[in-house]
């Protein structure tokens, strides 16, 4: 990593933001983890290098699946009973920020949410400089202002309590 990409993933670290009713505790490597990125065709790299981030992160078995708008009852079923022995379910929010502004989309994205969590612990990473509603259902959110490898990177390494630096 040469010292412009170190600078931007570490700048990226500090600008992580917490929002939630919980106090965010990282998870152990050895966690069993389920991760779901909601994403539009646009930003599917960004949630396949997420992906590559946290597998090499979390030694243990990870779960990953994408989401989009067209998910429907049976497939979450499906996905649901293939994650049964996660313990922690991520929600990477990999959409433009309109998308979250929609009240039918939040609506079907907390089902979504709901059923997948099934009351596991979860936590949702977003890459928005906007807001994020307060409507989605999920206990902490962590939030960094863009979509980029260096945020990528930082909020993986953010979930399992590393530091850059």
């Amino acid at each position: 990593m040469d010292p412009s990409e170190y600078r931007s993933l570490v700048e990226s670290y500090k600008n992580i933001q917490v929002i939630g009713e919980q106090k965010f505790e990282s998870y152990p490597e050895e966690t069993k983890i389920a991760a779901f990125s909601i994403v539009d065709e646009e930003n599917f790299d960004y949630a396949v290098t997420f992906f590559n981030f946290l597998a090499q992160i979390f030694k243990s078995d990870c779960d990953f699946g994408f989401i989009n708008e067209e998910l429907d009852e049976e497939n979450l079923i499906s996905l649901r009973e293939g994650i049964s022995d996660s313990e922690v379910v991520i929600f990477a929010f990999f959409v433009q920020s309109d998308v979250l502004d929609d009240d039918d989309k939040i609506i079907k994205f907390n089902n979504i949410l709901e059923n997948l969590s099934n009351s596991k612990k979860s936590v949702g990473v977003f890459f928005s400089p906007n807001h994020i509603p307060e409507e989605l259902n999920i206990p902490i959110k962590i939030n960094l202002p863009t979509m980029d490898q260096p945020s990528i990177a930082a909020a993986a390494m953010y979930l399992a309590g590393r530091k850059p630096y």
